[in-house]
């Protein structure tokens, strides 16, 4: 085992893609959709996935489609992957990717004050491996560029492995519904979570 680790944990694109598969480990992905929720170059995300292949750890499975392209029709072959089930130290390896992936609360809060303008910043969810939260991250806060935003959310994705759940509030929504006693608002803040930034005192 000692050794299958060394093997898989030895580069970053590995880390994620193995995060991907094994976040979401009964979903099988083409390469496409791999490259993009990793934000890994085709090229060394090609290399890696046939790397975990050969552990074994990562099966391929080729599926076809038909193109109907006038009166011809073109049948397509992909290839989709993903977590292999079979593998011996499934179970074990999911624990280990699923707790190693909760990123740094120093790293998620310097990129959150990156945004600018944020008020109040909430994690919880996969943030803190708790299932079935309302929200992985509240944003409270105004005129956060969107596009800078995007940038943050898909760079989360591709480090956890996984989507990130998230509501963003401008400051006066967020007063008016805390004063309103919001459901929404109040679930978040009555089950476990963790204020990265807090400037409203709540």
């Amino acid at each position: 085992m000692d050794q299958f680790l060394e093997k898989f944990f030895d580069s970053v694109p590995r880390a994620r893609i193995l995060r991907l598969f094994m976040q979401n480990p009964y979903d099988l992905f083409p390469l496409e959709a791999v490259v993009k929720r990793t934000q890994i170059k085709k090229g060394s995300c090609r290399k890696e996935i046939d790397k975990l292949e050969k552990l074994k750890i990562v099966l391929c499975k080729a599926t076809t489609s038909k193109q109907q392209k006038g009166k011809k029709t073109k049948i397509k072959k992909t290839e989709a992957f993903g977590a292999d089930p079979a593998f011996e130290f499934f179970t074990e390896i999911r624990e280990l990717v699923s707790h190693s992936s909760v990123a740094s609360k120093n790293k998620l809060l310097k990129q959150v004050r990156g945004l600018g303008g944020v008020k109040l910043a909430i994690i919880s969810g996969v943030f803190l491996n708790q299932e079935n939260a309302r929200v992985d991250l509240l944003l409270v806060g105004d005129n956060i560029p969107k596009g800078k935003l995007n940038r943050f959310l898909a760079h989360m994705e591709s480090e956890l492995g996984r989507s990130v759940q998230y509501t963003l509030m401008e400051t006066d929504e967020f007063k008016y519904r805390l004063g309103m006693y919001d459901r929404f608002l109040r679930d978040i803040l009555e089950y476990p979570h963790e204020k990265l930034i807090n400037r409203l005192g709540i």
